[in-house]
């Protein structure tokens, strides 16, 4: 069965619930005397569960049926008072974080409601892709791109280090993963450290998150295909006398999780 089938059938029988005069009743009744055949067992798996959840749902949710439209959900609605994409499913090993990487972030959460023995339970798309904190929250992987690196005579070793670290999204903890050292590979500032007398402030902006993007792609491709941000440590002072904390300044977020980075988290000076 083609997509463009399936489409119009679940089309036919999302307008039959709608319909006052017919309802999900009806809905449900041509399904399995009508379309059962034409959409075999998974297809009609899929709808039935899809149905089931409108029918449960659709008022707490403020629930409205997805189109065909690319987003890669099956309903739109609220979870509390947020914008969240549903994505109904009756097996989650067929569900993969990266394909709703594409379609997250801009304030839309997404949710897989798992139909499991007639029973619901939503889960948030981020547990397919990142493990779980103590705290609850989501450990993030991102690269922290170090400063140059120095021998104990104070001699450049042309060289700067590449960590690749998890941390939560609340906050509470972060956790080295990998080491990469890079000849040339500097930190986001050593990079325009020398375009201030040539660039404008919004073209050092610019040079500088094109470099993070660029080291995004690089690192997400040969070392860590999950990896979410870029940053660079940076000391924030809080004090007149110069008292502060070291801390990681995030360049590059991916949308996915740009409302979930947390700030200001005190991590010591990383070497």
């Amino acid at each position: 069965m083609g997509a463009e089938l399936y489409n119009k059938i679940r089309r036919i029988l999302f307008n039959t619930a709608n319909d006052p005069q017919k309802g999900f009743s009806v809905a449900y009744e041509w399904l399995e005397q009508t379309y059962k055949s034409q959409l075999g067992p998974k297809g009609y798996a899929g709808i039935l569960a899809e149905l089931k959840f409108y029918e449960e749902y659709r008022k707490e949710f403020s629930l409205t049926v997805a189109g065909d439209m690319g987003e890669h959900a099956d309903f739109s609605g609220l979870y509390g008072s947020e914008a969240t994409r549903f994505d109904v499913t009756t097996n989650l090993s067929y569900k993969d974080f990266k394909e709703y990487e594409p379609f997250m972030g801009e304030g839309i959460k997404y949710k897989i409601a798992f139909f499991d023995a007639d029973n619901f339970s939503l889960i948030d798309v981020l547990e397919l892709g990142f493990e779980k904190c103590e705290c609850g929250g989501y450990m993030i992987p991102f690269v922290l791109l170090l400063g140059e690196n120095y021998n104990s005579k104070g001699w450049s070793q042309w060289t700067n280090d590449q960590l690749i670290m998890n941390i939560c999204s609340n906050g509470c903890d972060f956790n080295e993963l990998d080491r990469h050292v890079h000849h040339f590979l500097v930190s986001p500032s050593e990079h325009i450290s020398d375009l201030e007398e040539i660039m404008t402030l919004e073209e050092i902006e610019n040079e500088r998150m094109k470099y993070c993007l660029d080291n995004y792609k690089y690192f997400r491709r040969e070392y860590r295909d999950d990896l979410m941000a870029v940053a660079e440590q940076g000391y924030k002072i809080t004090g007149r006398k110069g008292e502060g904390f070291w801390t990681f300044g995030f360049h590059f977020v991916n949308k996915a999780v740009s409302d979930m980075m947390p700030e200001d988290v005190e991590c010591g000076r990383l070497e």
